[in-house]
This record gives structure tokens, C-alpha cells and sequence, in this order.
């Protein structure tokens, strides 16, 4: 094959494009449009098939089927006179993503990315498929062989292919057509199925469910906690989730010495993972080790966070501070998992050079399970975290005296890794990622106090309001999907609006600036208006009218991502709470009920939808602190309350801007020279106002 060398590289049409997945393709000899009108003009005029690209750009097998076929010139050939090519970023249209992913999947029984999908002019697909080889091999065809096949087969059965796509259209809109049941009510019975189908799949020797590839699945663990939290005697459910967040922070998956976890495991034993980091999946575990240290106070949770959002704040945010980044690449220059991995020898020169004693080394050595003959490629070692007891017991420690040595070492190793030649950073601005890890960063503030954290989060959403949000003509606020290099671009999805809104809801509740709850409910308000199904139940991934989509889907399926649907429905019951908007309660029980079939035929698959309802029926607690900021008697009652793992909750601080908001601030707000108090009311009845710490701890666990 011919390959596309250096200086016969000219640029097409992604070079004016601001993705980086896109601009990684920008000097193919492929004549790759993005996706947009011009493309589907060209398409209807000329008559050709669509060949569509899907990918990330952290995505490993994207680059391989890039380097293979996309800069090969005699694949070019046959797509440019045969196809219009057009390239997408899935991060950037996840509603594209969402629509040719289905699709592929019903017609190979499979999907992932890189996706690949042959489409009509009318954007109808017809044939699809993942990775394909430059040349035959494990049963698969070679990719010129595919497209040459398809462009035969556009030119001699055409009609054929056409009434084939459009059956295909047409079973897509069957699959999102999700109605409100009228036959079921609203009860338990989801919550426990999920307990049983979760119990069912749990892998109790390495934790996680299922076997391999093996992924952190948050969502799981979410509901696992509010499980145990509603039973009070479920030992297996929080067992379930101690044993993966164990397994996973001392194994592959995480990286021991910068902080942060990878994307997947490739094994049952979360010791090999595809190296790409992902902002969301970093920013929900996040969430899920801080609210495990609530639960157990586990003290290696605490650390996991804050290596964690130290990686995040480091490696990840952009330049001037606020917003972050949205992928770490799983390859560098030296091939994927060099960067992270190492051969003892190196462990060994980069700890002796900074004066560590053969014991030391030995110790560091075996902790990270570093052997001559590796664990890895090449002889190389992905590290991985042994017990602090059985080393230090080994090497003659303290259990103390080894956390000091396994620090440092970290630290040097840490400074030696940063000369390695490393992977790169897709470093686009995500609307709804951000909006992630704003929740991430207020719940790890409330847990743990550092006001790193908080500061942190009101800086990521100080970006996404000033640089990603816009107030039209009528005074709406609506928000792009993306931002880079000083542009925000495209129309924002329903993930945007719901994981946004509920991030400002948990950094009011961190830090009790009203103005971030008075933006969560404005962009609730948007939400509702532009993407509710107000007949049927539910929200739409984009609003009506969006130009170019074959479908307009309706989901509620939890993946690696939490679904839109199941964040704006805990959106509008938590704003139900604070607001007493008795709307909001039902905007998120028509959702329920729009996706009750499914959730009670597969309650796995909606876990965070399942959350949303534990909340609707776990007698959510309304608390109302009522004293003066900053005084110590008010920290106090404050510190009680987040001492406890309170996930069916609401909480708000009297003041006169919130008794704009709440009813609940009436009688309520702080007395002059009176001492602070706390109203704790749950089912449409409060208690006596607390005023110490002892009363509040009762009034909390009741």
C-alpha cells in the first residue's frame, strides 16, 4: 500500500476544523468533509453513498485504522471517486454518535469505535462496521475490499439498498419510541431487581460485574450505595462496592503515580487497561470515592480523590484556569502504555538518582509489584498497589513509615515520567463533562473540606457560564456543546443542560451561593422547554428541529455515561424539593413512567435512572440551615451534616436570596444574636429545629 508520506501531505477540509480528532485527519489524502450540508449536498447531487467515520480522539483503534487505511493513497482513491467521506467526533455529536451506533449494532451485533457506517444520500444507513483490517486477516475483509464491494454494489442494487435503509430508519425510530406506561405504577419494584441482576453479574473475587474488558461502571455503584443506605443491613451491597473501588485503585487501571484512572480494563483483574483518560469517567469516580468515604471512612479513599483532582487540576485544565479538558490519548510516541509503565531498571536509576537506599528500592519495588520480568509488553510493569501492612511487615516498617516512602518515590517518579515523550490532550471544553466534574469537585469539597476543591469547581463553572452559555433574544439561557481555542461551538445536547444544571445544584449546596442555584434552575427551565417529549414522557437528546438527524432519540440506557434523561429527572425532583414546584416532580415522573418497560425488563441497564427514583421514593430529606456564614457554631452544625452520607436530600442556607427561591425559607431565615439552628422536615413534616450537634445527629439518622 501506498502511504501518504510527509511531503506529499496537502490539507482538506478538516484543517478549518477546531476538534482535534478532525484535525488529526486534516492531511489524509482522504477528501473527508465534516459533517454538515455541504457534504449531504454533494451526496445528493453527485448520487454517491456516504462513508461516515466515527472516532475520539483518544481512541487507539481509531489511530491504527487511520495510519493503516486513512493515509493509505490508493484507499483514498477508491473513497474519493466512489463516496462522500465525512469524519465525525463523537464527543463533539454525540447525537450523531448515539443514531449510527445503533445502527451498526442492529445490523452486525456489535459496535464501538472506530464506527464505520455507509449511508444513502438521505443520511439513511445501509452497511456498517468497527475496526477493518488493511488487508484480510482473523475472518475479517480487508477495508479496500469492503468499500470497493459497497461501491459496486451502490452502482449495480441500488433501489435494493435504498428500501433496505430506510427499513433500517425506520426500526431506529421504533427502538426510541418510548411512551408513558399506563398500566404501571411507580414502586420498589425496579430497585430490587436491579440489587438481584447486579448480585447476579458481581465478580466477588476482583469486584466489578461481568469479565472482561472490564469497566468502573459508577452508575452501579451510585445505586449500590443508596441501596445499602436504604436497607441499613445490606452488608453485600456495600461489599459489592467496597471490593471494586479496592481493586480498582490498586490495580492498572489506576495510575499509581500521577493520579487519575484509565478507561477500561482489558482483564477480569483491572491490571491491563486501554490508557486513555477521559474526563467523565475520572470525574464520576470521583463522586464514587467520595461518597464511599462517607459510608465507610475508608482513608485510601480519601487519597484516591485527592490524587485524582490534583491529576485533574495539573493535567486537565485548561490554560487560564476553569474549564478542563476532555481526554488524555492512550498512545504516545513510544506506542500505547509506555508512557506509564516501567522496567525495573528504570525504577531503579530514577529512585537511586535521588538518593534511595537498595532497601528502599526493594520495598518500592514490591509494593508496586515491579519484577525483571514484567507484567506488560516488552518486559515493562504497569504498576500496581500491594497492602501497605504485608510490605511494611516485609521491609521491616511501619505501616506509617512505608505511606512516607511509597509518597516520595511517587513524587520522583512522577518528575522522571514527565520527560517521557507524552500522550496528547484532546483539549476541547465539553459543556456536560465540565458540568460533571463540577458535581464531582462539590461532593468531594463537602466530604473531605478542602477548599481547593470548592474553588476548583466554581472556576470550571465560572467558564462554562461566561464562555460556553448565552442569553438569546428572549432572554433564554441556552448552551453550546463545545469550546476550543477561544471558540464555542455547536448546539448543545440534553446531557449538557441536565449534567450542568445538577453540578450548579451541588455547588450551591458546597459552597451556598444562591446564584449558581438561581443558574441551575434557568438552565432546568431551558431544558424543559426545548427538550421535554411533553406528550409521552421523557426528554429528547437535542431539541426540535435539529437540522440533519434521521431520528430524534429518546434514551435512558446508563453506559460509560450517566443518560440525559436520568440526570435531568433527579435535576427536576431536586429542584421539586427546593422550589416546592410541584411541576418539576412530575416532569421527572412522566420520565419514569416513559421508560418503566424498559427499566423493569433490564433494570441493570438504568441504574442512574434508578437512582433518580430512589430518590422519589427514599422520603427525601428538605435541611435548612439557619444562622450567620462563617461562624463557628454554624461550621459546626454544617461539618455534622456532611459527616453523613445523605444521598435522598436537599440542602439549602436560610438567607433573603433563597426565600425568593424556597418556601422553605419562610420563618426560617437567621435571627440577630440568636444561635444557629437546623430544620431537618422530610414528608411534608419537619421536626423541632436542631441546635447542637447531638440534635442534629438524631434528627439526620430519623
Amino acid at each position: 500500500m501506498k502511504q501518504n508520506t510527509e511531503s506529499a501531505k496537502r490539507a482538506n477540509r478538516l484543517v478549518n476544523e477546531k476538534s482535534p480528532y478532525l484535525l488529526q485527519h486534516a492531511y489524509n489524502p482522504v477528501d473527508w468533509y465534516a459533517w454538515g450540508e455541504e457534504a449531504f449536498k454533494k451526496a445528493k447531487t453527485e448520487n454517491k453513498p456516504i462513508f461516515l467515520s466515527i472516532g475520539y480522539s483518544s481512541c487507539h483503534w481509531c489511530h491504527v485504522m487511520a495510519h493503516e487505511s486513512f493515509e493509505d493513497e490508493e484507499i483514498a482513491e477508491i473513497l474519493n471517486q466512489n463516496f462522500v467521506s465525512i469524519k465525525v467526533d463523537r464527543e463533539e455529536r454525540p447525537d450523531v454518535d448515539e443514531i449510527y451506533m445503533k445502527s451498526v449494532i442492529a445490523m452486525t451485533g456489535s459496535g464501538g469505535w472506530p464506527l464505520n457506517a455507509f449511508l444513502t444520500p438521505a443520511l439513511e444507513p445501509f452497511y456498517g462496521g468497527t475496526y477493518f483490517p488493511p488487508s484480510p486477516r482473523y475472518g475479517m475483509p480487508s477495508f479496500a475490499n469492503v468499500i470497493r464491494s459497497i461501491s459496486q454494489s451502490w452502482k449495480s442494487d441500488r433501489k435494493k439498498i435504498v428500501e433496505s435503509a430506510t427499513q433500517m430508519r425506520d426500526s431506529l425510530r421504533e427502538l426510541y419510541d418510548f411512551k408513558k406506561s399506563s398500566d404501571s405504577k411507580i414502586d420498589r419494584t425496579p430497585i430490587e431487581e436491579c440489587y438481584e441482576a447486579l448480585a447476579g453479574s458481581f465478580d466477588e473475587a476482583y469486584g466489578g460485574f461481568g469479565s472482561s474488558p472490564k469497566f468502573p461502571t459508577p452508575s452501579n455503584l451510585f445505586f449500590l450505595l443508596r441501596y445499602h443506605d436504604g436497607k441499613k443491613d445490606s452488608s453485600l451491597s456495600l461489599n459489592m462496592v467496597r471490593k471494586t473501588l479496592d481493586s480498582m485503585m490498586r490495580g492498572g487501571i489506576y495510575d499509581q503515580v500521577g493520579g487519575g484512572f484509565h478507561r477500561y480494563s482489558t482483564d477480569r483483574y483491572w491490571l491491563v487497561p486501554h490508557f486513555e483518560k477521559m474526563l467523565y469517567d475520572n470525574a464520576l469516580l470521583i463522586m464514587a470515592y467520595s461518597e464511599a468515604y462517607l459510608v465507610t471512612g475508608n482513608g485510601e479513599y480519601a487519597r484516591v480523590v485527592r490524587e485524582t483532582t490534583e491529576w485533574a487540576i495539573r493535567e486537565m485544565r485548561i490554560e487560564s484556569g476553569g474549564g478542563f479538558y476532555s481526554a488524555i490519548d492512550a498512545d504516545s510516541a513510544e506506542g500505547e502504555g509506555s508512557f506509564y509503565s516501567w522496567t525495573l531498571n528504570e525504577l531503579t536509576s530514577a529512585l537511586n538518582s535521588e538518593g534511595f537506599r537498595t532497601e528502599d528500592i526493594q520495598a518500592v519495588a514490591k509494593f508496586f509489584s515491579v519484577t525483571r520480568e514484567g507484567n506488560f509488553e516488552g518486559g515493562r510493569n504497569i504498576l500496581t498497589a500491594k497492602s501497605l501492612d504485608q510490605i511494611a511487615s516485609e521491609s521491616g516498617r511501619t505501616p506509617d513509615q512505608l505511606v512516607d516512602l511509597i509518597s516520595r518515590a511517587k513524587a520522583i517518579l512522577l518528575r522522571n515520567r514527565q520527560s517521557r515523550p507524552a500522550p496528547s490532550i484532546d483539549d476541547k471544553v465539553l459543556t456536560g463533562w465540565n458540568g460533571l466534574m463540577v458535581s464531582a469537585l462539590s461532593k468531594a469539597f463537602e466530604a473531605f473540606g478542602d477548599e481547593l476543591y470548592l474553588s476548583a469547581a466554581e472556576s470550571c463553572a465560572k467558564f462554562i457560564l461566561e464562555k460556553l452559555s448565552l442569553n438569546d433574544d428572549n432572554g433564554t439561557l441556552k448552551l453550546s456543546r463545545s469550546f476550543r481555542q477561544g471558540e464555542s461551538r455547536g448546539e448543545a445536547v440534553l446531557e449538557d443542560y441536565a449534567f450542568f444544571a445538577n453540578g450548579l445544584i451541588d455547588l450551591y449546596e458546597a459552597g451556598f451561593n444562591s446564584s449558581y442555584l438561581g443558574r441551575a434552575i434557568d438552565i432546568s427551565k431551558t431544558m424543559i422547554a426545548n427538550y421535554s417529549d411533553e406528550k409521552d414522557g421523557g426528554f429528547f437528546q437535542t431539541m426540535a428541529g435539529a437540522a440533519h438527524l434521521i431520528v430524534r432519540v429518546k434514551d435512558a440506557f446508563d453506559g460509560a455515561l450517566p443518560s440525559g434523561n436520568s440526570i435531568a429527572s433527579l435535576v427536576c425532583l431536586r429542584l421539586a424539593e427546593i422550589t416546592a414546584d410541584e411541576d418539576y416532580r412530575k416532569k421527572a415522573t412522566d420520565t419514569l413512567m416513559a421508560f418503566w418497560e424498559a427499566v423493569t425488563r433490564q433494570p441493570a441497564s438504568f441504574t442512574e435512572l434508578i437512582v433518580a427514583l430512589q430518590f422519589l421514593l427514599g422520603r427525601p430529606k428538605e435541611i435548612v440551615i439557619s444562622g450567620q456564614k462563617g461562624e463557628p457554631d454554624t461550621k459546626a452544625l454544617i461539618k455534622v451534616i456532611r459527616s453523613v452520607f445523605l444521598p435522598n436530600s436537599v440542602l439549602m442556607f436560610a438567607d433573603e436570596k433563597m426565600a425568593v427561591v424556597s418556601p422553605l425559607m419562610q420563618d426560617r431565615l437567621p435571627l440577630p444574636e440568636a444561635p444557629p439552628r437546623v430544620f431537618v422536615c422530610s414528608n411534608f413534616s419537619c421536626m423541632l429545629p436542631s441546635k447542637t450537634e447531638i440534635e442534629l445527629r438524631q434528627a439526620l439518622s430519623e
